[in-house]
């Protein structure tokens, strides 16, 4: 069931947008370290990794938790909520790794194809080659679209090996999310993320990558103002979908709740920009391994609260608060 998340935003920062923006505005400073590595994929192309620690001595504790991040759209190590857990993970003894999608770690992949919501294979790629490597404690955190891929692999994949995980921000139903950020204010960030979408479809084109895979023109792609009308005319063409509808049909991670296995916490903030109300998942579909929280205040991927007499991520201490229990560190 869904129960009322305990959290206690900064007195000063209970605007929605005012967390969801809160590290624009306080100009975050990065806390955690970045050592890169290149994963190749079966297909071709590859993702970047970025560890809070270097490889070589993450490898030599293979029996040391370890936690995989995944970012929201556009997001990448450098978005604050994912360095900030980063950092938090380090310093409770953990590692820690950002699984960058697909041209997400600034610079572009191989293939035509990019990410998306839905996109668990490079994800199930990931886990799979952590377990050959010998790590026996994989537990994973995703944010927003990475929130929703996680919910939709952990349902695809009940065995995968991941013993548990959090999902923060996700937008569940696609379709009424992608209307809510055409609604007010939330167009400011709709025609941010948009825009970074377009430069990198059109960044492929010129590269020659889109070549019978996407019939469409820069200026069509510069026309485009959101998320369904990109949806429909690339993502969808792109990855093997029937239109936009199809996309949001398919991929929205609600439908898998019921199917996952291992144990998941789900936040939400009733005031999220982003999501839609839909995204809250009901009672009868949450498996008993499967914990929804839900909080009045929080925005999107904000939950900032005071601590220790600064204002900081409440939400990375949830996140490892809740793996540790299920690691029986508490």
């Amino acid at each position: 069931m869904t129960q009322l998340l305990n959290f206690q935003p900064h007195p000063w920062l209970r605007n929605q947008h005012v967390q969801t923006l809160w590290s624009r505005i306080a100009r975050y400073k990065a806390r955690s370290e970045r050592h890169w590595q290149c994963l190749p994929l079966p297909d071709g192309d590859f993702i970047d990794l970025a560890w809070n620690r270097p490889y070589t001595e993450v490898i030599s504790e293979p029996k040391r938790p370890l936690l995989i991040i995944f970012h929201g759209l556009e997001g990448s190590v450098y978005s604050p909520y994912a360095d900030d857990l980063m950092a938090t993970a380090r310093s409770r003894g953990w590692h820690a790794v950002v699984m960058h999608f697909r041209g997400c770690s600034g610079r572009p992949n191989r293939s035509h194809r990019a990410y998306h919501s839905g996109d668990t294979a490079d994800a199930s790629t990931l886990v799979a080659w952590l377990q050959r490597q010998g790590f026996e404690q994989l537990y994973a955190a995703g944010f927003s679209l990475g929130g929703n891929m996680l919910v939709k692999l952990l349902g695809e994949e009940p065995d995968i090996g991941l013993r548990a995980a959090v999902s923060t921000s996700a937008p569940l139903s696609l379709g009424p999310s992608s209307a809510r950020i055409d609604q007010g204010f939330s167009r400011v960030y709709r025609n941010h993320l948009v825009s970074s979408l377009k430069r990198k479809i059109i960044q492929k084109h010129a590269l020659g990558q889109l070549q019978g895979h996407l019939h469409i023109d820069p200026a069509t792609i510069r026309r485009i103002v959101n998320f369904r009308t990109f949806d429909n005319l690339v993502t969808a063409p792109l990855h093997g979908f029937d239109g936009a509808d199809d996309y949001y049909t398919r991929c929205s991670g609600l439908q898998f709740i019921p199917l996952i296995r291992r144990p998941l916490l789900i936040i939400h903030a009733a005031d999220d920009p982003f999501t839609s109300p839909c995204c809250v998942p009901e009672a009868p579909m949450l498996p008993a391994n499967v914990r929804h929280e839900l909080s009045t205040h929080g925005g999107h991927v904000g939950f900032v609260a005071k601590h220790e007499g600064k204002s900081g991520y409440w939400l990375s201490r949830r996140i490892l608060d809740f793996l540790s229990t299920e690691l029986g560190l508490d």
